[in-house]
């Protein structure tokens, strides 16, 4: 999940018409809206947080859930280099500001090397198997880059999303512990979009569309340098080891130029909304302006296969709370008892070289149509 800014500045100053890439560009006229209630003016976790058990560089990538009024926020822990030490831990509290760290679920194996494909582990989804009666936890693990064959040693290489089930059944069992359960999504193979690059996978989460199981998975090309995207892939069960990919969605069009970590939630209106990391670009909305460090992005699905080009979402709107200079990543949209959403985000704080974690509410309005 490393974010190159030099490879991004670098596709920013092409023209534009190097910049289409070929994508279906749905109109972002879907008439859901995104409006912030409320802001917090500090991370709700950050470097002064207790218990951070060595934790040095913060948080990235992770997802929300409230199971009977406790928040449990499974979350990657940078313990040690920014984007390069990970493991993924487990978070509570009882009001999305409190937070007490439960332990660690999953952690990567030292020893960063292209012959160590745990080198890095990146939390992806929480999910309860109805069928299996267990919460199964998805996450990316990434090898490093070997040098000899011209690859960047600091860079993330064939990335796999894997499956850990909780061996405690039934939705207590959330706090795990987890057992390992093999792959979920392996990068290549026949059906391969030629955008899917040389870090496999970045982004896998599943999520249910009637009787079948819907996937939004992630990728990248390192060299040639080319845009994160993602696309749609479809299986029969949670448990499937082979995606089929949606061709006429590889890649999506919810993003030209950078798109990471959707999460998805259903809406009381029967669609689809995802929130990810759009790395601050916003589309040509002329009612939202790109507005750096201070944004997430948003889309909508009717049908959970085909997306809407994205909008933007700032989550830091005044002087008071714009604590981040550098806002990375959403949570996950959280439903609450009054119809509002709790999210969480993570960000680089101004004055300290700690990514931690934001909270917002907000609350789901609808367009007036055209």
């Amino acid at each position: 999940m490393t974010k190159a800014v030099l490879t991004l500045v670098a596709l920013l100053t092409l023209p534009a018409s190097a910049q289409n890439y070929g994508l279906d560009r749905r109109d972002d006229g879907f008439r859901e809206r995104l409006e912030v209630i409320q802001e917090s003016q500090a991370p709700v976790i950050g470097p002064d947080q207790i218990d951070l058990s060595g934790n040095k560089s913060g948080f990235e990538t992770g997802v929300t859930l409230k199971i009977d009024g406790t928040y449990h926020l499974f979350i990657g822990e940078m313990f040690g280099r920014p984007h390069l030490d990970l493991r993924i831990a487990h978070w509570t509290s009882s009001d999305a500001i409190r937070w007490t760290r439960q332990g660690t679920v999953l952690e990567s194996k030292p020893g960063r090397s292209p012959q160590n494909p745990f080198s890095e582990v990146w939390m992806q989804a929480m999910i309860f198997d109805d069928k299996a009666d267990r919460w199964t936890l998805f996450y990316i693990a990434y090898r490093g880059g070997n040098s000899a064959r011209g690859e960047a040693s600091n860079m993330d290489y064939e990335g796999i999303a894997r499956r850990a089930v909780s061996q405690v059944p039934g939705r207590k069992g959330i706090g795990g512990p987890f057992k390992d359960a093999g792959v979920a999504m392996a990068p290549g193979g026949r059906d391969a979009a030629m955008w899917e690059g040389q870090q496999g996978l970045d982004s896998f989460f599943p999520y249910k569309v009637g009787n079948k199981w819907v996937t939004l998975h992630g990728s990248h090309n390192h060299f040639p340098v080319a845009p994160w995207q993602v696309g749609v892939a479809t299986a029969p069960s949670l448990t499937s080891s082979v995606w089929k990919r949606v061709p006429s969605e590889q890649p999506s069009p919810m993003e030209g130029l950078f798109i990471e970590n959707p999460i998805v939630n259903r809406l009381p209106n029967g669609n689809y909304i995802a929130v990810y990391d759009n790395n601050h670009f916003a589309p040509n909305q002329p009612d939202i302006a790109a507005k750096p460090y201070n944004s997430v992005g948003y889309s909508i699905s009717k049908d959970g296969i085909r997306w809407h080009q994205g909008r933007s979402l700032v989550v830091q709107s005044s002087e008071a709370s714009n604590w981040a200079s550098d806002l990375r990543t959403p949570l996950g949209l959280v439903p609450e008892q009054d119809g509002t959403y709790t999210l969480l985000y993570t960000a680089r704080m101004k004055d300290r070289p700690f990514w931690g974690i934001g909270r917002v509410r907000v609350k789901l309005t609808m367009a007036s149509p055209e």
